[in-house]
């Protein structure tokens, strides 16, 4: 079987050393999205610590861009606090923006896009570094 490092949910490299609490920690999945191999048996994923718990949640319509935004926003206050603090998903779906300290209410989109490509660039320079 071939060594999988990829994400199978954001695409990003795994990490499979550190703190087990890491967000970006690799944990084996089977995938209930991927087709069971020819012999019969589960195709096995590697998803992100993170990328596991959003994808048992269900959540439809969430790119592929938007997903390594919260890669990278829970990487960024994980590493920030040194411990784990759970979210709610409403807080990464704000990538930690909240519509009432915006100057403007009307410039709280273009805020969040900004922040989605900034989480989801530092995503990827952490985790293909």
């Amino acid at each position: 079987m071939a060594r999988l490092d990829a994400c199978s949910y954001c695409g990003l490299p795994v990490r499979l050393a550190g703190d087990r609490r890491h967000p970006g920690r690799g944990v084996v999945d089977q995938l209930v999205f991927a087709a069971p191999r020819a012999d019969g048996l589960p195709n096995l994923g590697v998803l992100h610590r993170f990328c596991n718990q959003v994808s048992r949640t269900g959540r439809p319509g969430c790119g592929r861009i938007l997903r390594r935004a919260w890669l990278g926003w829970a990487t960024e206050q994980f590493e920030a606090r040194g411990w784990e603090r759970r979210y709610g998903f409403r807080h990464y779906d704000r990538l930690g923006l909240h519509p009432g300290r915006v100057a403007s209410p009307r410039l709280y989109r273009k805020y969040w896009r900004i922040r989605k490509m900034r989480c989801a660039s530092r995503a990827c320079d952490y985790y293909s570094a």
